[in-house]
């Protein structure tokens, strides 16, 4: 009879739960999903905010009061979403009330490049990344002539100075002109001439020890060039 109980006990168990699921299942495919929360983490460099993000969304016809829980695809509104040239990473999650929230990594620029045939960013990763009407950029900008070859040097070069205070406030520009680099310095009037990007840490080097040394005695608008192309040599044009 116990035996009998338990077994009855059990039935009574997997039929309740069966019942649970279908109902459960029944109501998620009758919900439709709701948009909850957009969240941004913010960077230095904060190119989207949330109402991009939505109208983004909507030029792609991307909508949450018509969908059922039964038809959404997560992962296709991540890859909707790290399709904007501002996305670094989305992630998107939805509870069993169907409402969806979304975390958003921005990609971060280290370098506006102004060339004499586009206009667009470096992001840290060292990938061509399009300008965004809302964000003006306080970034150091390489100009003239430059091609897709000279990416990597732009970023090597710029990954570099940003480790040190001085440089990441000294140097505004790059200029590429005639197949040489020039530095274009916030502080001072010259064109610094650097050839290459080739031994540049020990061209800085040699700059700074010069900016010592020789700045505060001859003053700081006295030369109208430096050159840094040749090994070991500081060649100033006086103005």
């Amino acid at each position: 009879m116990k035996k009998v109980f338990i077994i009855s006990k059990w039935m009574l168990s997997l039929t309740t739960l069966f019942v649970l699921l279908v109902f459960s299942n029944d109501r998620q495919a009758n919900q439709r999903i709701s948009l909850q929360d957009i969240s941004i983490k913010q960077t230095d460099d904060n190119f989207i905010d949330e109402y991009i993000v939505l109208d983004y969304l909507k030029d792609r016809a991307v909508h949450f009061d018509s969908i059922l829980m039964i038809d959404f695809n997560q992962e296709r509104l991540e890859n909707v979403l790290e399709s904007h040239p501002g996305v670094k990473e989305a992630e998107v999650f939805i509870s069993q009330k169907g409402k969806v929230n979304i975390l958003i990594k921005q990609k971060k620029a280290i370098v506006r490049i102004k060339s004499n045939t586009g206009d667009y960013y470096l992001d840290e990763f060292g990938e061509a990344m399009q300008l965004f009407d809302d964000y003006t950029s306080k970034l150091v900008v390489a100009t003239g002539d430059i091609s897709i070859n000279n990416h990597v040097g732009i970023y090597e070069f710029v990954k570099e100075i940003s480790k040190s205070d001085f440089w990441s406030a000294q140097i505004t520009q790059i200029h590429f002109d005639n197949n040489e680099i020039f530095l274009i310095p916030r502080v001072g009037s010259q064109r610094i001439n650097i050839g290459s990007f080739d031994n540049v840490l020990e061209k800085l080097d040699n700059l700074y020890q010069f900016y010592k040394v020789a700045m505060p005695v001859k003053g700081w608008q006295s030369y109208s060039d430096i050159n840094l192309k040749f090994n070991n040599q500081i060649v100033c044009v006086r103005k």
